[in-house]
């Protein structure tokens, strides 16, 4: 067995991989457009008997988190020839993609899992979930008058991503964006048609991307602002009740749609969707912007990632009144009277305190991190609040 980054000569060999362990079939156009992705990918795999036996790619984005972006790497395409499984090529993928990421200053990496416990194993945990809803024809919202306008066909990228950008910084753990992304990505798996709802002043503040067949209109993706481009968005949708029967989409976990409906019994359902990682401990947190304190706040972290080494050991996180953070790894001969009563947490743990979806009090609770509550009491004041969103797939 031989781990190593795989290059463009690879491209054929990891594409039949993927074609038959996720089962599908790809054209001549779509296996070129895959080839310009591939070049563009750290893509890392394992050499065994002469072939590609096992591969992982890694892909460049970046994410919002309190409004500012970070880099992240994407972990995708993962897959093992049956003969080679359960040899434990995946984990030592994982761990080479991890040493990637912390090279390549990509502090933190999300994932699509196929089974949540397995990546558990190596660092990563859920961090974001949303609503999937289903309503019929008589359960839309009722068509409301608004002082605005709507637009429908092929509306400029610019004001989309002016609208998208605004809605995304929003959220922890949202995509930013970049044009290839919207062309290549955006356009081909969210629908083909768009509507953009603008306000009195021609400003751009909401739009659904969609898709109506067989009397189904399909949301790819509905954005809006403020509560008046939402009800225009509804109304646009409702408008076409004559032909259609259902209406699908999905929604930010806190989404109050049901609640605002005369009759809130319409399908729904809660789906946990991606997970994350810290890659860097001290790479992250540096960037991260803790909450304004009333005073210089000092909390020592004992953090245990049995994946990432460079990230064990204690930590000790020193936020300034207007939240700018600073941290460093102490030594184990360094004031050993403090390092006493840190607070201990996986890397997992973690993970899902600072990307927003678990609150520090909360996973105290359930024993998912220990120590003094007066350290967990600061923690929980420095950490703001921000719900965790994401609405693209990789």
């Amino acid at each position: 067995m031989e781990l190593r980054k795989l290059t463009i000569d690879d491209y054929e060999a990891c594409m039949a991989l993927s074609e038959y362990a996720f089962q599908f079939k790809l054209t001549e156009d779509q296996l070129e457009k895959r080839r310009q992705e591939f070049a563009k990918h750290n893509v890392l795999g394992v050499y065994a008997d002469g072939q590609v036996g096992a591969k992982l790619q890694i892909i460049p984005f970046q994410t919002y988190i309190h409004g500012r972006s970070f880099e992240m790497g994407g972990i995708a395409g993962v897959a093992t020839w049956p003969e080679y499984r359960r040899k434990g090529w995946v984990a030592g993928l994982l761990k080479y993609a991890l040493e990637e990421m912390n090279r390549n200053k990509q502090s933190v990496s999300f994932l699509h899992p196929f089974s949540f416990s397995f990546y558990r194993k190596y660092g990563w945990e859920t961090y974001v979930e949303y609503k999937k809803y289903k309503l019929s024809t008589a359960q839309l919202p009722a068509k409301q008058l608004t002082p605005g306008t709507i637009k429908r066909g092929n509306a400029e990228l610019a004001e989309l991503k002016q609208v998208y950008d605004a809605y995304a910084a929003r959220y922890n753990g949202t995509l930013n964006r970049d044009d290839a992304w919207w062309e290549n990505s955006v356009y081909v798996k969210k629908g083909s048609q768009r509507a953009v709802y603008y306000d009195e002043a021609g400003v751009p503040q909401g739009y659904v991307l969609y898709e109506v067949k067989e009397s189904k209109f399909t949301i790819g993706e509905f954005i809006h602002l403020n509560e008046e481009s939402r009800r225009g968005l509804w109304t646009f949708i409702a408008n076409h009740d004559s032909m259609i029967d259902e209406v699908t989409l999905q929604a930010p976990a806190s989404d109050l749609l049901a609640f605002q409906l005369d009759n809130p019994r319409i399908g729904q359902e809660v789906v946990p969707y991606f997970m994350a990682r810290i890659v860097s401990v001290e790479q992250f947190i540096s960037q991260y912007p803790f909450a304004s304190q009333d005073s210089p706040v000092q909390i020592w972290l004992d953090v245990e990632d049995a994946y990432a080494p460079w990230n064990e050991g204690v930590w000790e996180l020193n936020v300034a009144m207007n939240g700018t953070a600073s941290i460093w790894k102490k030594a184990k001969s360094d004031g050993e009277g403090q390092l006493n009563q840190p607070i201990r947490l996986s890397i997992q743990s973690l993970s899902a305190v600072l990307m927003g979806y678990r609150r520090p009090a909360e996973m105290a609770q359930i024993g998912r991190l220990e120590g003094p509550v007066s350290a967990i009491q600061a923690l929980e004041k420095a950490v703001p609040k921000r719900e965790t969103y994401l609405l693209d797939f990789f």
